[in-house]
């Protein structure tokens, strides 16, 4: 009986096989790394099906090589030979290129090449999510002029003015720098040459003495994150900007002209000199008062309460605020 069960039905007809080329790939397209490249090999209609299919790379999905079978390389270098061969034996377009476990360590050149095919495959998405140690630099600057790439992050890599100066991605919506070098004129290069950015995202960005986000007709999130040496941050002409977050400690004059969707601004510490400007009329310019910013709805605070001159800074940072909802109040320890 149990023989008699594990025989096929019907003959034995495969019926996945006789699909239609189209609905393979779509089933290709629906697996994950390692799981498309084990069905491949099931028949040769599978692998051209394989090969129509645009990729979806991921490293989370790559088996982790065992060090038997690699003595003489660590297995987090063995993954990036894995990503090059994979990418040379599929030469459709790459929708998707996410790295989170794989070093450049000793292959910065092979990660300047991924860049460049991804720049001319089609990507939609590419995020280096790896460990700001394992990225060495290697320099991204292909990516920026990809006419299909909507998502970019990149952690520990270079972007050169001349680079930032050829950006034209106009599909890019998302873009975040993390651990990048990046110098203020290719930040306003970049901003130019991505009209769709809806969400910029800057943590620890080398190179950036003053962030200036200006005629952003699109932006809807601006994140900066822990800027020591940074001194202005500038928004200007970003009328669909919502939200203005991350941590900025600094001492910094702080902008904000022209953004009137702005509801939620933080975390803004508060227990250091500080300049902040809001939506100022003409006439009170050259006086140097502050006017009020009547969007903001949702402040966030960091704050050591220390001194009497913290609380007033404070009492007086809220007076910007007539129309606050919500407080958050982040107490800076004093050691």
């Amino acid at each position: 009986m149990a023989a008699a069960a594990a025989q096929p039905r019907n003959g034995g007809e495969d019926y996945i096989s006789e699909l239609p080329e189209v609905l393979l790939s779509d089933i290709l397209s629906r697996l994950g790394t390692a799981e498309a490249a084990r069905t491949v090999v099931l028949s040769t209609r599978f692998r051209d099906a394989w090969l129509a299919t645009p990729l979806r790379l991921d490293d989370l999905e790559l088996p982790t090589p065992a060090r038997g079978n690699v003595p003489s390389i660590e297995p987090w270098t063995a993954r990036a030979d894995a990503i090059t061969r994979a990418l040379a034996s599929h030469r459709g377009p790459v929708v998707l290129f996410r790295l989170s476990r794989t070093t450049f360590r000793g292959r910065v050149p092979a990660a300047e090449a991924w860049f460049r095919e991804l720049a001319t495959r089609g990507a939609r998405e590419v995020s280096l999510r790896c460990s700001p140690e394992w990225c060495h630099e290697a320099r991204a600057d292909p990516l920026l002029g990809s006419p299909t790439l909507e998502v970019l992050a990149l952690g520990k890599c270079r972007l050169t003015d001349a680079g930032a100066s050829a950006a034209a991605a106009a599909r890019l919506t998302e873009l975040t720098l993390s651990e990048t070098s990046l110098s203020e004129a290719a930040l306003q290069s970049v901003l130019s040459g991505c009209p769709a950015l809806r969400r910029l995202m800057l943590k620890h960005v080398h190179g950036l003495q003053r962030i200036r986000v200006c005629s952003c007709r699109s932006l809807v999130f601006l994140g900066v994150w822990h800027y020591k040496q940074l001194e202005e941050v500038t928004v200007e002409d970003v009328p669909c900007l919502e939200r203005l977050l991350g941590n900025m400690r600094l001492n910094a004059a702080i902008t904000i002209t022209g953004a009137p969707k702005l509801t939620a601004l933080g975390y803004v510490v508060a227990s250091i000199p500080m300049l902040f400007h809001g939506e100022t009329a003409p006439a009170d310019v050259n006086k140097g008062l502050r006017a009020p910013i009547l969007s903001v709805t949702i402040l966030a605070i960091s704050v050591k309460f220390s001194k009497k001159e913290d609380v007033e800074k404070v009492i007086s940072l809220l007076e910007l605020f007539p129309f606050l909802e919500t407080l958050h109040v982040q107490v800076i320890s004093e050691t």
